[in-house]
């Protein structure tokens, strides 16, 4: 057997086997993760500017009373919700008198939070006084890199 030209193999596939390394290692650190955040936005100001506008669901948010046991849920404003965001986004909605901090509790802790807000005021066919804030947290579901 010749010693030479095994040695000459050996060298060939380590250069080979380091250079892939190195190429790897560029590669990955080139890689980010989408950057959400103006979509985000965007869909959620779409979202909201909808629920304003809507009679619907802007009578059932102003009727909305946090304090009641269980809270009411709100059904045709979840309901939309989860029909415009995209299937890859988790969300949750705050509804509080316009003078309170609105933060819920199911938000995930290690993610990156979106959140968008709009006051929503009384219609004009029903006798309310009482404007309410409507807080739109926005979340990416899963992540690619984990």
């Amino acid at each position: 057997m010749n010693k030479k030209g095994f040695i000459r193999i050996l060298e060939a596939i380590f250069a080979i086997m380091l250079i892939m390394g190195a190429v790897l290692i560029i590669i990955s650190n080139n890689l980010q993760t989408a950057d959400i955040s103006e979509e985000a936005y965007e869909k959620q100001r779409y979202i909201l500017e909808i629920i304003s506008n809507n009679e619907g669901m802007r009578n059932e948010i102003i009727d909305y009373d946090k304090d009641s046991t269980p809270p009411k849920p709100l059904p045709k404003t979840n309901e939309f919700i989860k029909k415009t965001m995209p299937s890859s986004w988790e969300y949750s909605v705050c509804v509080t008198s316009v003078d309170q901090i609105c933060s819920p509790g199911d938000v995930p802790n290690d993610k990156e939070l979106y959140v968008s807000e709009t006051i929503i005021s009384s219609s004009l066919e029903i006798d309310y006084t009482a404007s309410k804030k409507l807080r739109l947290f926005v979340w990416r579901g899963f992540d690619l890199n984990k």
